[in-house]
């Protein structure tokens, strides 16, 4: 089977445009047990949640408020303790151009710093406290998530050893699309650990640093509680035989 004919697509897009690959994957992943993964959630007793009225205050989008909290935070983190503004806007702007919906902001007001500091510095901190648990592994940003077939290589948001970490910035608990998008990066991981013996991502954390939440799971239990039963090589085989199928069915002389 020749892939490159089918156009790439990162493995966000994949889990976020064709969910339903996970719902024959993982058929349980259903809102109750998403209820229940998000039952499981802490919270850090010294970080205070993003209050609503500095969010109601602000002039950003949600999605542009966490980019820019998000460009805060690696600034933090690169050991720059006086926040460039600029500089902040200028990365979330190139990162939320490809959103055609998004509006753009020309500069930031007071309100949208002040918001955007907060953020920043609870995942900070909640960061350097996973470091802290960890002190054998370093703080990787920007984990490479492994391609498979048509679906190409991407990056992830951090990670610490063998424990994927993906921050979400909303006013909501964790969604079925979360779970989905953390699953497609394991599966992605485990397909590679098989065919070229690198590492398989062991946990999944979500984060979200505007609502100080936090769940940690271990991969297997969301496979042992979502998958009915599939062990992980016939959830690997059966991810193949779809990926397989959707290429073939994007060929322009392919008839049914």
């Amino acid at each position: 089977m020749v892939y490159n004919r089918r156009p790439m697509k990162d493995p966000r897009t994949v889990a976020r445009e064709i969910p339903g690959i996970f719902d024959i994957i993982f058929p349980q992943l259903t809102s109750g047990v998403v209820s229940y993964f998000n039952a499981q959630v802490i919270a850090f007793p010294d970080l205070d949640a993003l209050p609503i009225e500095l969010v109601q205050s602000s002039s950003l989008q949600p999605a542009m408020l966490f980019e820019i909290a998000f460009a805060r935070g690696e600034q933090i983190l690169n050991g720059i303790s006086k926040a460039n503004w600029d500089d902040c806007l200028s990365v979330a702007t190139g990162r939320q151009r490809h959103h055609f919906d998004a509006q753009l902001p020309d500069k930031l007001l007071p309100a949208d710093t002040k918001a955007s500091e907060w953020v920043a510095s609870n995942l900070v901190a909640i960061l350097h406290s996973f470091q802290t648990e960890a002190p054998n592994y370093k703080l990787i940003h920007s984990p490479e998530i492994a391609g498979y077939q048509w679906i190409s290589s991407g990056h992830g948001d951090f990670s610490i050893g063998s424990t994927l970490i993906e921050v979400k910035c909303t006013g909501r608990n964790f969604r079925s699309a979360d779970y989905r998008q953390v699953l497609m990066y394991w599966l992605l991981s485990y397909a590679s650990a098989i065919e070229h013996d690198t590492n398989e991502w062991i946990n999944i954390t979500l984060v979200n640093p505007r609502r100080n939440c936090v769940v940690v799971l271990p991969f297997d239990e969301i496979i042992e509680i979502t998958a009915a039963g599939k062990s992980k090589v016939e959830i690997l085989e059966l991810f193949s035989s779809m990926m397989g199928d959707l290429a073939l069915k994007s060929l322009p002389e392919f008839r049914l």
